[in-house]
């Protein structure tokens, strides 16, 4: 990993990483996709059904605080795959759930997995990328995040009124457990995690690493609670717009798809540009989209076009914290970084699906609702610019 080039094997992983975010995607958005279903079912109303949202981003901070850092220990590998395995069998039994309180318990453990495995597959896919690339390394499969939603929406959208909601979890869990015979067989250990490290995790994030840390932090409390209160009530708030149930899930669907493209972007566009800059630039202008949202008097074509504008610019905004993150750690820390970052900004991802939650079971203004969300991502944007990359002398 001297070397300047980026080897075919190692965008090999880089794929499978890519891969193994979609199912990410996949079963993160399921529920959203199915929630006016099982609030019906349920006999709930949106406040009180935000609790199952909230369970699941609970979880991924748990995952990504306890852990994640395993893997800067135990090695990426084996960490991945127990977290594929606990996501899987978590999916399975959401099938199985009977009221709220099951659903959010069987929720709170896919969002362990899923916590666990965004920090492993991101330190993995880091460690088979030369500096230059590294950044792009670490961007591109934060793609298949959205892509995985993307597919999920759309099949949803067929499936669900054929087969049922349940149909959709054991789908998506089932499909979820066929990737650890493939990961097995082809998923290598990252070079930098080949042997076991004994530091503390106030070694790997403290130190002269606190400032960083701590603004790490801010961005990602604020970033993820802008996020997850669009990934959590998109379809709601597209219908509280004027469309119907079928056409709302496009329109997730369409935001879902503008996530991959500004992904992308931002991920390529790193080789020549400070991803920090990008990611404020996204991230200011994701806040006057909000705002055009929620303003309202779209017609279903322009509710659909808002709706991939935001992806672009929110979704590749936030998603460029990932290499921010990385980048700001030596090679031997970057899981407990990536996944103390990412668990502690699950604070924002459960206070924003509340939030939206609280705003729209209270009748306030579409408008408004997204308006409360505009200040967190001005401030991520303002605190990533000052997120400081780890020099080579700064290592553990």
């Amino acid at each position: 990993m001297d070397s300047q080039k980026w080897s075919l094997p190692a965008r090999g992983v880089t794929l499978l990483c890519f891969v193994l975010n979609m199912f990410d995607g996949v079963n993160i958005f399921t529920l959203t996709y199915v929630s006016p279903v099982l609030q019906k079912l349920y006999r709930l109303n949106t406040e009180a059904f935000s609790i199952a949202f909230s369970a699941g981003l609970a979880g991924m901070a748990l995952g990504g605080l306890a852990l994640a850092p395993l893997a800067d220990r135990l090695g990426r590998r084996p960490v991945l795959l127990a977290a594929l395995l606990l996501m899987g069998l978590a999916m399975i039994a959401s099938a199985f759930a009977a009221d709220i309180v099951g659903l959010s318990v069987a929720r709170l453990f896919v969002g362990i997995g899923i916590g666990t495995l965004l920090a492993s597959l991101s330190a993995l896919s880091a460690g088979f990328a030369p500096e230059r690339y590294r950044n792009m390394a670490v961007g591109l499969p934060q793609a298949g995040y959205p892509v995985g939603a993307m597919i999920a929406g759309f099949i949803t959208a067929w499936a669900l009124p054929i087969y049922g909601w349940q149909a959709i979890f054991l789908t998506a869990g089932g499909l979820t457990l066929g990737l650890i015979p493939i990961c097995y067989a082809l998923l290598p250990e990252a070079p930098e995690a080949a042997s076991p490290h004994k530091y503390s995790i106030v070694q790997a994030i403290g130190g002269a690493r606190t400032a960083t840390s701590v603004r790490l932090w801010i961005c990602t409390i604020g970033g993820f609670m802008a996020l997850y209160f669009i990934a959590s009530w998109i379809t709601k708030l597209a219908i509280q717009a004027g469309l119907p149930h079928t056409q709302a899930i496009i329109a997730s669907a369409c935001y879902n798809g503008g996530a991959v493209i500004g992904t992308v972007l931002v991920s390529i566009a790193a080789l020549r540009f400070d991803i920090r800059r990008s990611l404020a630039v996204l991230l200011v202008l994701a806040a006057g989209l909000f705002l055009v949202f929620g303003a309202g008097h779209l017609s279903v074509a322009g509710v659909l076009a808002v709706s991939f504008a935001i992806g672009v610019t929110l979704q590749g905004g936030v998603n460029a914290i990932y290499p921010v993150t990385a980048s700001a750690y030596p090679p031997e820390a970057r899981a407990t970084g990536l996944g103390w970052a990412m668990g502690i900004g699950r604070l924002g991802a459960v206070l924003g699906p509340i939030i939206g939650g609280w705003g729209l079971g209270q009748g306030l203004p579409l408008v408004g609702v997204f308006a409360m969300f505009c200040a967190p991502l001005l401030t991520t944007a303002i605190a990533a610019n000052f997120v400081k990359p780890y020099e080579a002398s700064d290592r553990l």
